[in-house]
């Protein structure tokens, strides 16, 4: 039985090949037969591939220049609106200053009136002012690899990259404008008793004005006053938490002098009446 499976074994390293497949390749001969219908199916093949390419190329050339000018066009648009905005501040800037000239020409400048006047105007935000206070920052973590989260590859999830959002920027504000501050600015954008900050898409938007991170919130007041209440607040105990927690930057700092601009868009006030109490009167 060892004899017999040494020999086959000697036989296998000495002619691997295998008889039947050598006998049926002497069979079929150097040139062996051909189907009538192989060259046509490869050329039939041939033609129904180039015919798919050529329909896909036609396709995306063609659509091409009709994309190209819609994003021209948006483009113009944006440009355009862009334009007729920044005129359309110039003007407001301009007028606010030939306001004041009459307004001085025509109040005395140490009146009662005057006086309430001017504080009017930087309660509301209307005019620039400067003076002490505190600087809070707030700042987006670094941007993860996208190896590092799940998902399609080369993506990185929104809630990955857009941490903060217009509540953190109210949240802050709001804070500051209950230790006492007396203006305050995000981005360089001065709030208004009629200011709205919103999140649309990925962008905050502060009077419908776009900012980004980081978001630098300046509030003039007492530094001393600001920075203490501030610091023992629980919105300061939140974003040193997420500091932490998801690398989020954080900070605030006391200030000796902030200079922050005016912002004439104070939009126009409602008022809510109650029931009228005349005979047969209804509510307005």
């Amino acid at each position: 039985m060892t004899r017999v499976t040494t020999q086959r074994l000697v036989e296998l390293v000495l002619n691997p090949r295998e008889p039947g497949y050598e006998q049926a390749a002497r069979d079929r001969g150097p040139n062996p037969p051909r189907r009538w219908y192989d060259r046509p199916a490869v050329v039939l093949g041939c033609f129904v591939a180039g015919f798919v390419i050529v329909v896909g190329y036609v396709h995306t050339n063609r659509g091409a220049p009709q994309a190209a000018k819609v994003h021209d066009s948006l483009v113009t648009r944006v440009r355009s609106a862009q334009q007729a905005d920044d005129s359309l501040q110039r003007r407001v800037e301009q007028l606010n200053a030939e306001l004041a000239t009459l307004r001085a020409a025509a109040l005395p400048s140490s009146g009662a009136l005057a006086r309430r006047l001017q504080d009017a105007e930087i309660l509301t935000g209307q005019v620039a002012v400067r003076g002490p206070g505190v600087e809070v920052t707030l700042r987006e973590p670094p941007a993860p690899s996208p190896t590092a989260v799940p998902g399609r590859a080369g993506t990185v999830p929104l809630a990955a990259t857009h941490i903060l959002t217009d509540r953190d920027l109210r949240s802050v504000v709001n804070e500051l404008w209950a230790d006492g501050a007396e203006a305050i600015a995000v981005n360089g954008i001065r709030l208004t008793p009629t200011s709205a900050i919103r999140f649309a898409g990925q962008a905050v938007l502060v009077d419908l004005q776009p900012v980004t991170s980081p978001y630098v919130i300046e509030a003039i007041g007492n530094p001393n006053a600001l920075i203490t209440a501030f610091a023992a607040s629980e919105t300061a105990s939140r974003y040193n938490t997420l500091k932490s927690a998801d690398g989020i930057g954080f900070s605030f700092a006391e200030k000796g002098a902030l200079d922050l601009p005016g912002n004439a868009a104070v939009g126009a006030l409602h008022y809510a009446t109650g029931p009228s109490t005349a005979p047969g009167g209804g509510g307005r």
